[in-house]
């Protein structure tokens, strides 16, 4: 067994030394970064430890419990559970020095590939505790410090979140990380990484003293407040009741509502399609259902890319696959349209003719596309009514990027086993934003009304606003597609 060890021991020490992808901070560190965030009555912590190949192939002996030479995820799942007590019980918390106990709500550990192909590995806590009872107005002094692994070389990294409400200054922190959350170390300081242990600052829900320095981030900026996803944390309810049911729909088609109000979203390409054109209230009703159904749809089918196919496809990937598509469609909308409606400003002289004494006349008559086959007169004028084809492809590109917000508590809803909570929440949320959509092309399309006065008919800027406002969507459509593209 003892000779077994040596020789594995010895191909583990070669592999690291030919291997091109060591740890950028040596095969040896043991890294560690911690995020705070302070909150009316509590403290959140978001803490990760992130162990090159050597302290990994240590730490293996002893989550390998069954001694078979692999780890299983029900070992790491019992390693993260065993040191779980220690590690929290060595970050040090305290406000206006009475000590605050943190303890866990979720925990992750896994094993990245690391030099050779042989693994590290990585573990993340989210962490809460209560602060101590105190006028909500006044000053009070944080301090926090990570006395885990003091003898162990590598990055120590704590960023400071600012919460909405909360106003944090004189801060030894920053407001902003410089890993990425240990995923992703800044070239410039691998040959003198982070030592940031401890962390002091002051912060109160008042307006802070004249003389105080706000929270910054590393590059100088003052650091912005972090906003609480409200959608997200509906399926976070400690218990679903009818009552509650009741109130989270209320609110998700409220948010909905709201958020359709936020840049994008189509209401520019509403607007563009529906000046100039004969639509009727069931045409923006059509085009709102066509909404709702289909990034509903989005939001079920990118949680599912998310939850089992990531391996293949990788999401930031789908979102500009997506937005593509959706530019795409707005796009061969507004270059249809712009088509259609730019021939009766081109202006017709009256014309006659004669391709054939066997065949008709065709007659164009000044201004107009009418013309006359053997004495039978009709017109091939461009359609000013709204298409059904166009609408729902206006709809389609509305709805296909899911809202950020919704593929959060998607996952969460699965991840808590509340699916069908969820989806209703999640409809609900895309009938808010519909709502708000058609209200606007309701607005667009009873103003468009005031063109149909025949003292503007004339009008040459009046005339000209169907074909604009086709360009517009064009344009629109062309700007999603180029963004789209990395």
């Amino acid at each position: 067994m003892r000779n077994r060890f040596f020789i594995f021991t010895t191909l583990f020490i070669v592999a690291l030394a030919i291997s091109a992808a060591a740890h950028p901070l040596s095969n040896f560190s043991v890294n560690y970064f911690s995020r705070i965030e302070i909150e009316k009555s509590q403290v959140k912590v978001r803490t990760v430890v992130d162990l090159a190949e050597i302290p990994t192939f240590q730490a293996a002996q002893e989550i390998d419990t069954d001694k078979d030479g692999a780890v299983s995820q029900g070992e790491l799942a019992a390693y993260a559970e065993k040191i779980t007590p220690e590690y929290v019980s060595n970050l040090m918390l305290s406000v206006d020095s009475q000590k605050v106990d943190l303890r866990p709500t979720a925990t992750v550990i896994s094993q990245p590939p690391g030099a050779g192909n042989l693994p590290t590995l990585r573990v993340e806590w989210d962490l809460i505790g209560d602060l101590p009872a105190s006028d909500a107005a006044a000053i009070r002094k944080f301090h926090y410090e990570n006395k885990n692994g003091l003898e162990r070389i590598g990055w120590n990294e704590i960023v400071v979140g600012r919460v909405s409400g909360i106003n944090i200054f004189d801060s030894t922190a920053y407001g902003s990380g410089a890993s990425e959350e240990l995923k992703s170390y800044p070239q410039e300081s691998l040959s003198s990484p982070l030592m940031e242990r401890t962390a002091d600052f002051s912060f109160t829900t008042n307006a802070i003293p004249p003389s105080a320095k706000i929270l910054q981030n590393r590059d100088g900026h003052v650091s912005a407040p972090i906003e609480k996803d409200k959608f997200a944390e509906l399926i976070a309810v400690p218990e679903i009741t009818p009552t509650i049911i009741l109130l989270g729909l209320l609110i998700a088609f409220g948010l909905g509502a709201a958020h359709a109000l936020s840049p994008g979203h189509g209401k520019a390409v509403v607007g563009a399609y529906l000046i100039g054109t004969k639509g009727t209230p069931k045409h923006a009703v059509f085009l709102g259902l066509t909404v709702t159904i289909t990034h509903t749809l989005g939001v079920f089918a990118f949680g599912f890319i998310m939850l089992f196919a990531t391996r293949y496809i990788l999401p930031e990937h789908m979102v500009r696959i997506l937005s593509f598509i959706s530019g795409l469609l707005v796009f061969l909308v507004g270059v249809t349209l712009f088509k259609n409606r730019i021939f009766p400003l081109l202006g017709y002289k009256k014309t006659e003719h004669k391709f054939d004494e066997d065949l008709h006349d065709i007659e164009h008559l000044d201004g107009d596309f009418t013309h006359t086959h053997g004495g039978s007169t009709h017109s091939h004028l461009p359609p000013k009514k709204v298409t059904w084809k166009n609408l729902l492809a206006l709809g389609i590109s509305g709805g296909l990027l899911p809202c950020p917000s919704a593929l959060v508590l998607m996952l969460a809803a699965i991840s808590k086993e509340r699916t069908g909570y969820g989806l209703i929440l999640t409809f609900v949320f895309s009938l808010g934003l519909a709502t708000t959509l058609t209200i606007i092309g309701l607005v667009f399309l009873y103003g468009g009304r005031f063109f149909d006065n025949p003292a503007l008919s004339e009008n040459k800027i009046v005339k000209a606003l169907p074909a604009f406002s086709a360009f517009v969507i064009a344009c629109v459509g062309a700007a999603i597609c180029y963004q789209s593209i990395p």
